[in-house]
């Protein structure tokens, strides 16, 4: 890979990191502020508040953080593409968890999510038909994932090809491999 094809991955990589963390901060701030100001309340009555809004805005809080850290040289890119690879693939794996468990049942006693109706979607199908139903039911959340994953991808496409970290005797390979094919 030539070091513009990196850049221009470099930057995709930011715009789609950029989009999850922004969509995840607009979903997550309000309804922390408004969990926060009923805590007392439902807590009073047993209820736990819904974990994701705070999930939401720590995750966007690691998104926006991680490029920053990047450009200041805090953190290497090698770093940088293993840890968003690992905040994204947990971003899916949560979202997965989260709606094949019943949108949090598993966390009051006596609660399960309606089998169908209310979202338009059931519950009462496989994890990959319920996984395929959301993406269209709900549209944003589908975007989203596709954004992450395809943020993945590009990360590991730049921790396996990005000139700026392959080691110098792979790299030197790499062109020798490049001039030989041209």
């Amino acid at each position: 890979m030539d070091t513009r094809t990196a850049r221009v991955l470099r930057g995709a990589a930011a715009a789609l990191v950029f989009a999850t963390a922004a969509y995840h901060l607009w979903w997550g701030l309000p309804r922390s502020l408004i969990y926060l100001q009923a805590i007392e309340s439902l807590t009073g009555r047993g209820l736990p508040p819904d974990p994701r809004p705070f999930l939401f805005v720590a995750m966007a809080a690691l998104l926006f953080t991680g490029p920053y850290l990047v450009t200041r040289r805090v953190i290497g890119l090698r770093d940088a593409y293993i840890a968003g690879t690992v905040v994204l693939l947990a971003s899916i794996a949560a979202w997965v968890f989260w709606h094949t468990t019943g949108h949090g049942a598993i966390f009051v006693d006596g609660f399960s999510a309606p089998s169908a109706g209310g979202g338009g979607h059931s519950h009462d199908t496989g994890t990959i038909a319920l996984v395929l139903d959301h993406f269209v039911v709900e549209p944003v959340e589908g975007v989203i994932k596709i954004i992450e994953m395809s943020a993945i991808a590009i990360f590991v496409t730049l921790l396996w090809k990005d000139p700026a970290i392959i080691p110098d005797e792979r790299q030197a390979r790499a062109e020798t491999n490049e001039g030989t094919e041209s």
